[in-house]
């Protein structure tokens, strides 16, 4: 049998991270801390993550389809999340505003919501992990290699001359799904894939994008002098992100994947 990722690798890594993630989660339906919330997304980022890597190696694209009950629980935290960013970002560049008391009463009202949920985000999870241990499948290193190939090419292409709308936002999230995955798909590339460097990538990419939902929101509500003090400050910000990220991804292709050392 050629090389591969194997099942057993796989659903060991599964078991692993949902463990962690249930952790993180119970841990702050108890306590409220935005990094068990956090650390929860991340851990589903990381799951789907490697479902959509089984999907592009299987005829019949199961494995995300079976994920979307998490999904759903994760897009619910994001909007606890999405809050709390917004404050942090509205803090970064003003004080006290109008802004940033709105989107602790968001947050508020999210995390209770999210918290009353609680019985049914566990049978959801409960339910969901019996079904993907059951399907998940080897992944042969043919076509580990060939996906990372692809997929770093269609990325070099966009950021060669990248524009700052939600084709970036794409970019991060193809990133986002080589990156989580190559702990386990590492081993078997043939090609050279310089992971620091990606992750600077994504995490610019991030900052810039985050900045730029809280100035999209912020302009349709800035009605007072702090708010459009503050809206002020972001636009500012929103100019050093780009100038930051169009310098980091200059010759992308060769960053990424260089030659290897002879």
């Amino acid at each position: 049998m050629p090389p591969a990722m194997k099942k057993k690798t796989e659903k060991k890594y599964i078991i692993k991270t949902w463990r962690n993630m249930k952790r993180h989660l119970r841990s702050f339906v108890k306590n409220g801390e935005q990094e068990d919330l956090h650390r929860f997304r991340t851990g589903v980022k990381k799951l789907r993550a490697l479902l959509i890597l089984g999907d592009s190696a299987a005829k019949d694209a199961v494995l995300e389809k079976r994920f979307k009950p998490v999904r759903k629980i994760f897009k619910q935290a994001g909007e606890i999340r999405n809050a709390y960013i917004n404050q942090e970002l509205g803090k970064a560049v003003g004080e006290n505003t109008d802004f940033i008391r709105e989107q602790e009463q968001i947050m508020k009202i999210t995390t209770r919501a999210f918290n009353t949920d609680k019985d049914q985000h566990r049978a959801w999870l409960r339910k969901t992990r019996r079904k993907l241990l059951k399907q998940i499948r080897p992944i042969s290193k043919h076509h580990l290699s060939l996906y990372y190939r692809q997929r770093l090419e269609i990325i070099a292409t966009a950021l060669s001359r990248p524009r700052f709308n939600e084709e970036l936002h794409t970019c991060r999230k193809q990133l986002k799904v080589l990156l989580y995955n190559y702990p386990l798909a590492g081993p078997e590339l043939d090609l050279t894939f310089n992971e620091p460097y990606l992750d600077l990538v994504q995490a610019a990419i991030g900052d810039w994008h985050d900045n730029e939902l809280a100035i999209a929101l912020l302009s349709t509500t800035a009605n007072t002098r702090n708010s459009k003090e503050t809206l002020k400050g972001l636009k500012k910000q929103a100019t050093v992100l780009k100038r930051q990220l169009t310098t980091l991804t200059r010759n992308f292709r060769e960053q990424a994947s260089p030659p290897a050392a002879i």
